[in-house]
């Protein structure tokens, strides 16, 4: 009422009442106005989430699968098999393979683990992996995202409620408490208010935690894994994350590489979620020609590991059962991410040539095609064409050249291997190869004669 009054919309209030049975409910509301084309006021929506349940639900989830489970063991099976574990984590990248390295050490220890990395890296993947690595397994885990749950519940939530802390206020456990000899995951712990990491600092510290409203102090024996989006140094510099909870936190820190930087796990990444996504177990998951691989490639992937399976979720929805996802299924599925004349005009990947630039040090690279325009045998000019003098005129013509150049660099020194020249340069073997077949070029020209 007091929006249709005002028409001025009301966020994220907290509301504590009674329902006509008696049960105290205590929930955010978020209410907009709704206006005509004409402007008139027209109503109001209103988005109400209880947090009531949701902690509930929180709390009982393990002795719920544990309940289950004494009931039928095939269900508490199939509850078991949701987590994630190490195998769960899809990619060959070194930084992968080495952020990979430190959690399964983590696994093997009892301190605080803080992961960083973009959103959509995979941080509660790596989060559940090191609970279920860890001898902590069959203890209760337990994850929330502190910027998704409004300040004045937070504290309740975590630490539980007191009878008489506030109007209607409940002897309530909070989440350290149940889940106690387990292990809690806080996502996104710099969002946390300041008040409240000094709280946790101090269970943190001295193991022990007070209800909101209560004089008493209970033991408890968790282990916190947390996550930030954002290096640490930025969070210390702008004072979002306090330095003495940081250095409790952080006593192993594991940094989680951007999919962009790991361009080269596209594909075991890609064929993945197609097997995940596909709509008929009974057929074969659909594959990507090389042109959607390529365009795929040629993406920085803001959004991380999650896009990706977004796209390939919503392109498999658009092919309806076709075997080879091309460049029109990605088009049509996501124009907002590959633009429609991405389907007749093949993507130059510029990511390609950073990595390639970084990885080889290609200054002037012009030693490899200054010996292929040597070469006698008109199979070797056919197998290296001459690279075509970069224009200031036309960006694409010097994009392509800086490009081609890498390429002949790199299977230059790989003597034409071309799985070693992928690595060079940091993208997929079939990408690779893709872009040989585009500029013509003859591997077997850079192996080594036999005398």
């Amino acid at each position: 009422m007091q929006v249709l009054r005002t028409g001025v919309p009301i966020e994220n209030k907290v509301y504590y009442y009674f329902t006509r049975s008696g049960n105290l409910v205590y929930s955010t509301c978020t209410i907009y106005p709704l206006y005509t084309k004409e402007k008139d006021l027209l109503g109001v929506v209103c988005y109400s989430i209880g947090y009531t349940d949701l902690a509930r639900h929180m709390e009982n989830v393990q002795h719920v699968i544990e309940a289950q489970g004494n009931k039928s063991p095939g269900r508490k099976k199939a509850a078991a098999d949701k987590h994630y574990s190490f195998a769960s984590i899809v990619g060959m990248n070194q930084e992968l393979r080495k952020a990979v390295g430190m959690a399964e050490v983590a696994a093997t220890s009892s301190a605080s683990v803080m992961l960083i990395g973009e959103t959509g890296v995979g941080k509660e993947v790596f989060a559940q992996a090191i609970h279920y690595g860890s001898s902590r397994r069959g203890r209760p885990y337990t994850a929330i995202n502190c910027s998704a749950v409004p300040e004045p519940l937070l504290e309740g939530i975590l630490f539980g409620t007191s009878r008489g802390a506030f109007t209607g206020a409940l002897d309530k456990p909070g989440l350290f408490e149940t889940t106690n000899g387990g292990t809690f995951f806080l996502d996104e712990v710099d969002s946390m208010p300041i008040f409240l990491q000094s709280k946790l600092l101090r269970a943190l510290q001295e193991k022990k935690i007070r209800r909101v409203g209560d004089a008493i102090e209970k033991d408890i024996d968790v282990r916190i894994l947390c996550a930030v989006g954002q290096h640490p140094k930025e969070l210390l510099s702008t004072g979002a994350l306090r330095p003495d909870l940081y250095y409790r936190l952080g006593a192993i820190k594991i940094f989680l590489p951007p999919l962009r930087n790991r361009i080269d796990d596209i594909i075991p990444l890609s064929d993945h979620f197609l097997a995940k996504h596909n709509p008929n177990p009974l057929n074969p998951p659909p594959r990507l020609s090389e042109a959607a691989l390529a365009l795929l490639s040629s993406h920085t992937w803001p959004g991380n590991v999650r896009e990706l399976e977004h796209v390939l979720e919503a392109s498999i929805s658009v092919g309806q059962g076709v075997a080879v996802l091309d460049v029109e299924q990605l088009t049509k599925s996501c124009p907002d991410i590959f633009p429609p004349d991405a389907a007749a005009v093949p993507p130059d990947v510029a990511p390609v040539e950073v990595r390639a630039a970084a990885a080889l040090s290609v200054k002037a690279p012009l030693s490899v095609i200054a010996d292929v325009q040597a070469a006698p045998d008109a199979e070797a000019k056919q197998g290296a064409p001459e690279a075509p003098s970069p224009s200031p005129e036309n960006l694409l013509a010097s994009r392509k050249d800086m490009e081609m150049v890498a390429i002949l660099d790199a299977l230059g020194k790989a003597a034409g291997n071309k799985s070693l020249a992928s690595r060079l340069l940091g993208i997929s073997p079939q990408l690779l190869s893709y872009k040989i077949k585009k500029f013509g070029i003859n591997a077997k020209n850079f192996v080594p004669k036999q005398l």
